[in-house]
């Protein structure tokens, strides 16, 4: 199967671009990486990129003076990239509609919860993992899900679930959770490259 170009947004560390590169570079996923995209220039999912090749774009809708001009920009490096898929890992900027309808299907995202619980505008990192202990939910996880104009709406593509410890902190339990999306997207991301 020939490689298909895939563009990752992500706004922090991008532990989950990581996986997904390695993945790539394996052959374990039919497909090549050619931008990532972040708002952050800070974010060391960029660093990542500059040292594996990968071209690096910062793009936030704070450098422009109107949401039409940030879109408009957003819709051209795309058609540049040509992208398959658009992957979302750790992208905390809503992706505007206008990109949303044009990628229909084409756009997926990994949250930290199991949805559609710890969805929507505000739950995300630490958040989701405070409140999962705080409410003394048996089980958690991560689902990956198709982006839509609202915020983890979209339809559920998988899910992988962990079981919640007596003893576990948010941060225990992020990790656990963590760990199973670094298992999760790749195989995600390899069945939709190999059903479209």
């Amino acid at each position: 199967m020939k490689p298909k170009n895939i563009v990752v947004f992500a706004s922090g560390g991008g532990s989950n671009f990581k996986a997904l590169h390695k993945a790539t570079l394996n052959k374990e996923v039919p497909a090549r990486i050619t931008a990532l995209i972040s708002d952050n220039p800070d974010a060391g999912a960029l660093k990542y990129a500059r040292e594996n090749e990968i071209r690096g774009i910062v793009l936030s809708p704070r450098d422009y003076d109107n949401q039409a001009a940030y879109t408009d920009m957003l819709r051209k490096i795309l058609e540049k990239e040509s992208p398959k898929l658009i992957v979302l890992a750790g992208y905390l900027k809503k992706i505007p509609d206008e990109i949303v309808d044009l990628y229909k299907r084409r756009i997926i995202n990994i949250h930290p919860a199991l949805l559609p619980k710890y969805g929507g505008k505000g739950w995300y990192g630490m958040r989701v993992h405070r409140a999962v202990i705080e409410n003394r939910d048996k089980e958690s996880g991560c689902t990956v899900h198709y982006v839509t104009r609202d915020y983890d709406e979209g339809p559920i593509i998988a899910q992988s679930k962990v079981p919640v410890r007596e003893d576990d902190t948010a941060e225990s339990l992020a990790a656990r959770v963590l760990k199973q999306e670094h298992l999760l997207y790749p195989k995600v991301v390899r069945f939709l490259l190999s059903h479209n």
